[in-house]
């Protein structure tokens, strides 16, 4: 499990997964995803296509740095889910508490929105 980040802008800043968010993805990419998320204090955009399957233990960590993030006025809003990853996040309702959109121009339209 790895990411990458890239500032789309001054204020959003896209953060791409790739592999496995399971509990060893977590576990792997846990401190410094959160890190990464929350010391950007502004609005994060996180590309899901790059998954290949999300358990419970990246669900958590989504929320967790979603909410921190939040703390510090920043929002988060997350785009691309293959069909397996999307079911999940469907089953648990994330998108209750993370907004969920299909493309990368729309989860910006999103963080453009007040």
């Amino acid at each position: 499990m790895d990411f990458d980040l890239t500032q789309r802008d001054a204020n959003v800043v896209c953060v791409r997964l790739r592999g496995r968010l399971d509990s060893a993805g977590a576990d792997s990419i846990g401190t410094r995803f959160t890190a990464a998320v929350v010391s950007s204090a502004q609005q994060v955009v996180v590309d899901l296509s790059g998954l290949s399957f999300l358990a419970s233990m990246g669900i958590r960590l989504f929320i967790s740095s979603a909410r921190a993030l939040a703390q510090q006025g920043g929002r988060l809003v997350m785009f691309g889910a293959p069909e397996m990853v999307q079911t999940v996040l469907d089953h648990v309702a994330l998108d209750q508490m993370i907004p969920i959109v299909a493309t990368e121009t729309q989860a910006l339209e999103r963080l453009a929105r007040p």
